[in-house]
């Protein structure tokens, strides 16, 4: 078997062969940290560690059979892997079929539902529905919940907004 560790520099080599809990590196662009990770990993295999009980979080997705990606990567990957499991207070359950939408996405959805219900984008600024959506679903309700506790007129607008 090659040296896994052939070619990372002395702090590199210590850090990939730290084998046991959690590992934080902080690094500039390009210095070799997924490199390391990468590395540690490997390491972490050869020296009887289950491929499949560790999760390794970077900015670069890398490998598609192990726990290795980005935070939102893998976030996603967990759901779609337990979201069966969960289910709204109302009932509703959920499946695997959903996209996760970034900024830029969600805003244009939000500022297609205020211009397809003739409301106001001077009232229903986007970013504030999107944020009191967020905050919606931050407390786990769905959009029946929140129409269900909207009592004011904006309130109600906004729920059929979301």
């Amino acid at each position: 078997m090659e040296n896994i560790l052939e070619g990372l520099n002395a702090e590199q080599q210590e850090a990939a062969q730290t084998t046991k809990g959690a590992l934080l590196i902080l690094a500039g662009a390009g210095s070799g940290k997924t490199k390391v990770l990468t590395s540690r990993i490997a390491y972490m295999i050869q020296h009887g560690a289950v491929a499949g009980k560790i999760l390794a979080v970077t900015f670069t997705n890398t490998v598609k059979y192990m726990w290795v990606g980005t935070f939102h990567s893998i976030c996603g990957r967990i759901l779609r892997q337990d979201i069966e499991h969960y289910a709204f207070q109302t009932g509703k359950s959920l499946d695997k079929n959903f996209t996760i939408y970034d900024e830029t996405d969600s805003l244009a959805v939000i500022k297609q539902a205020i211009k397809k219900i003739n409301l106001d984008d001077k009232i229903y600024a986007p970013k504030l529905v999107k944020a009191i959506i967020s905050n919606a679903k931050n407390k786990m309700q769905d959009a029946y919940t929140f129409a269900t506790f909207a009592r004011d007129f904006k309130s109600q607008n906004i729920a059929i907004c979301f």
